[in-house]
Formats: structure tokens, sequence, C-alpha cells
């Protein structure tokens, strides 16, 4: 078996897929995270402003003296050195970041592993029995822009009001899987091992 946070892409089936509290009799019929493109902003965002600060600081030892003596080569090396450093830790983080926070649908619940640090994580479940519906959205120019979307499961839990996971691709497809999901859990319990994962492709591309 696979952990699903060593995966940097996910394509069905999953049988050799697990994550942290799965059961062995618990099917998963989908994983995604946030579109990569978001990730990308956050990267390109990151670099610009460490890219200014290095500029800036560099700036600063220049304008401190006429000419650059042995001691300012010295502070424009360690700026350089400093700004390398967090540059490639500061991506690193950003990007191990986003390919741990995952959604996952079974045949049992929804549920989400939020990582805050790359080594840290809570985890969020709500069970398809609290499902009461679910719905898709796009919020923002960014997300209509991209064909991007929101998708909400709305539940039945005091705790949990909306389950939702955010800019993702096709989210209006996967309500509509949800809904044909919530039927067969719901009506037809002994077909639920054979319900088809989704796929997150245009419908003539999908199997």
């Amino acid at each position: 078996m696979v952990s699903v946070f060593e995966l940097d892409y996910f394509q069905p089936p999953y049988e050799k897929v697990t994550f942290p509290g799965k059961s062995e009799e618990e099917k998963i019929l989908y994983i995604t995270r946030e579109s990569p493109i978001f990730l990308g902003f956050r990267l390109i965002s990151f670099s610009l402003v460490v890219a200014i600060s290095m500029l800036v600081g560099a700036w600063l030892v220049v304008l401190g003296g006429k000419w650059l003596n042995l001691n300012d080569w010295f502070w424009l090396g360690a700026i350089f050195v400093l700004g390398a450093m967090v540059m490639f830790g500061g991506l690193w983080w950003i990007w191990q970041v986003y390919r741990k926070t995952l959604f996952i649908i079974t045949t049992r619940r929804l549920t989400k592993f939020i990582h805050t640090t790359p080594w840290t994580r809570y985890q969020m479940s709500l069970g398809l029995d609290k499902v009461v519906d679910s719905g898709a959205y796009s919020k923002g120019y960014l997300q209509a822009w991209f064909h991007l979307g929101t998708f909400v499961a709305r539940s039945s839990a005091g705790n949990i009001k909306n389950f939702k996971i955010i800019n993702i691709e096709y989210a209006e497809d996967l309500h509509n899987w949800m809904n044909k999901l919530m039927f067969t859990f719901n009506k037809e319990t002994e077909k639920l091992d054979e319900f088809r994962p989704f796929v997150a492709k245009k419908r003539g591309m999908r199997y």
C-alpha cells in the first residue's frame, strides 16, 4: 500500500492507496487537492517578496558608503546567501504544504487533511450519512477566469455546517457525481462497493 501523502498525482483505481484512519472495508472514490494554478501564484508571490527584500538590503549596503570596501562585500554576500536560503526553504515549505493538503471521498465519508506545516496537520471528516446535499459554485474573478470552483457538502451534523473544498477543477461535475453517490448510499447500499470513482476530466475523456 502507498500512503496518499507520497503521491503527486491521483488517478483511479485507488486500491493500493491508503490514508491515516482508513478502514479495510472503506473504498476510496476520489482524491484531489487545490488547483496547481494557486500553487503557482503562491510560489511566484513568495519569490518576488524575497527578491525585492534582497534588492532593498543590497541597496542599503551600497547606500551606506561611497565605495564598496571589503566589509560591504561581506554584507552583500551575507544578504545573497541568507536570501537564497530563505528562498529555497520557503518554496519547499509552500510545495510540501500544498501537496499534503488533500480532500478525499470514500464509500463512508468525506475527509480532508489540512497541513499547516510540512509536519503538522489536522483532519476533518463528515460521514455520508450526515450529508444533506451538495453544491458547486465559482467565487471571485480568479475562479471564473481559470474555470475553477468550490465544492460544498451541506451537513446535518451540528459541529460541521458546510464541508468545502475550494479552487478545484470540475466542481460542478463533482457535485452531480456526489448526488449519485448519495442516492446509492441511501437507496441502493448493496451497490456501493461497485460505485465508480469520480474522474476529473472532460466527459468524453473519462473512460
